[in-house]
């Protein structure tokens, strides 16, 4: 797995995967929401989890976009979008960053012209709840070996079954 995270802080990481789906969506897998921190995440306000059960999860975000521009603990978000290589179906890669709504209207709108998944339900490493943090400084204190480690072995092996899945039969059906 490789991966690129996004300079922490400058926002437009959200129009840049917009542009790669948008381009590529058969490369795309699919994208993981989280809140910037867990202590976010366990006081959302809104529906927040309840979107992973949604057919169209990119177009269920969208129709709740002004909601979710207003949930103050959603103000800035973490998106990380996973890409795969179709001659290889194991082999996949990440693009990180931390945007907000604004920026994430794009990729969304990408996202769910192909019904690409937009996964919401996820959860932290234990390390993260030690960090004494505030909003988007908790990504910036992770390597990029440690952001490959939680891609790989919290999202995706844990969250994102269901994801690599139905990129594999998006691959079969083309």
């Amino acid at each position: 797995m490789t991966g690129t995270v996004f300079q922490i802080g400058v926002t437009s990481c959200g129009y840049i995967m917009a542009d790669l789906v948008e381009h590529h969506p058969d490369k795309v897998i699919g994208t993981f929401w989280l809140p910037s921190t867990p202590k976010d995440y366990d006081e959302l306000t809104c529906k927040w989890v309840d979107y992973v059960l949604e057919e169209n999860q990119a177009q269920a975000l969208l129709d709740d976009i002004d909601i979710l521009d207003s949930e103050p603990r959603l103000y800035t978000h973490t998106v990380i979008l996973l890409t795969g290589n179709p001659n290889n179906p194991g082999d996949y890669s990440f693009l990180a960053g931390v945007t907000r709504f604004l920026e994430s209207a794009s990729l969304l709108k990408a996202l769910a012209k192909h019904n690409i998944p937009a996964h919401t339900e996820v959860s932290y490493p234990s390390s993260f709840y030690d960090l004494d943090t505030t909003s988007y400084d908790i990504w910036s204190k992770l390597s990029l070996a440690d952001w490959e480690e939680y891609i790989r072995l919290t999202l995706v092996s844990v969250h994102g079954q269901e994801m690599l899945r139905s990129w594999w039969e998006r691959l079969v059906a083309r």
